[in-house]
């Protein structure tokens, strides 16, 4: 009695498995990266944050400018889109304030999702805000997004009167490549020490890229999702180093390789189903560096729940902003 599927022999047999674990791994990819891109739709609330900038631009109180002189930008035109917002809260509870850096792979900057709807929750809370909108793409250069946050952050400490702020205990919200920017700058290399300011008093990541997302290092069941992940590493290393230098790169983005005794209080959140940045590859692993070196932290991981979802509303991730902010104290 022959089992039908080695009926035509065993190499056959072979080519049958492998092709239906392409389609079906291909379909769950796509259906994936849909729904992702749906809890991105409803979660990261893009009203809320255009709202809140208009009302602010009524009141008169709205404040978008560059973060370089005209003689920096006059002299490396990449610099010229790199601008920093204000979002005052009405009634800030300190004049502590929080830095805001969207995502986008360092090929782009999302904060219409990931930025101003951020902003505008805080406001709420009480949270004074900024949103950094920092090279990208074609833009982007060796560790450039790290210098425009050291360089928004020395803009912020020359005009703390006008912001009515503080630069005491300031804090860091990075999703996705902007976790990156964040991780990386609140360590002592290509960080806060290079611009003679104080060192952030809390990190807080959104499903960050954190680590090297090889298929070696990082073997995936999937392999159009593993595919999905090492493209979007070496694009990120592309923009960044150029095409000479991706490996290197993506070695020297490697949050973990950074992290010291001194290293902020963190708070991270990721989701189970992200097939971008998946949280076993990063977020796991940063989890266990920062337990590795004592670092306090705290990580909430949220089943079923994918990449970009910014705010998270109407997701199980929802509230983590709250309890970030109770964690920063």
């Amino acid at each position: 009695m022959h089992f039908y599927l080695f009926a035509e022999g065993f190499t056959q047999a072979l080519r049958t498995i492998l092709l239906v674990y392409l389609i079906l791994t291909f379909m769950f990819t796509v259906y994936s990266i849909a729904r992702m891109y749906w809890c991105a739709h409803v979660g990261s609330d893009v009203k809320g944050g255009k709202e809140r900038m208009r009302s602010l631009r009524k009141e008169g109180r709205f404040v978008q400018m560059p973060v370089y002189s005209m003689e920096e930008m006059a002299k490396e035109k990449h610099k010229r889109d790199v601008r920093i917002v204000f979002f005052p809260a009405d009634k800030p509870r300190d004049k502590r304030f929080v830095i805001v850096l969207p995502g986008g792979g360092y090929a782009r900057v999302c904060a219409r999702h990931e930025g101003y709807p951020v902003a505008a929750e805080l406001n709420k809370m009480g949270v004074n805000a900024f949103v950094l909108e920092y090279r990208a793409g074609r833009d982007c250069a060796p560790f450039g997004p790290m210098e425009d946050l050291g360089i928004a952050l020395r803009f912020i400490q020359d005009n703390t009167d006008k912001f009515d702020v503080v630069m005491e205990d300031y804090g860091l919200i990075g999703f996705s490549a902007g976790g990156n920017v964040a991780g990386i700058f609140s360590s002592h290399k290509f960080g806060y020490l290079d611009y003679q300011v104080p060192r952030p008093g809390i990190l807080v990541l959104g499903y960050p890229w954190t680590c090297v997302n090889d298929w070696l290092s990082h073997p995936y069941w999937n392999i159009w999702i593993g595919l999905l992940g090492v493209w979007l590493s070496n694009r990120g290393s592309y923009h960044m180093f150029g095409l000479r230098h991706i490996k290197k790169g993506r070695q020297m983005l490697d949050v973990q390789k950074y992290i010291e005794d001194d290293y902020p209080k963190t708070f991270m959140f990721s989701g189970s189903w992200d097939v971008l940045v998946p949280a076993s590859r990063h977020a796991d692993v940063f989890d266990e560096a920062l337990t590795k070196a004592g670092v306090e932290h705290k990580y909430e991981k949220y089943f079923g729940v994918p990449h970009g979802i910014g705010l998270g509303k109407r997701t199980k991730a929802q509230g983590w902003l709250e309890r970030a902010v109770e964690y920063w104290g």
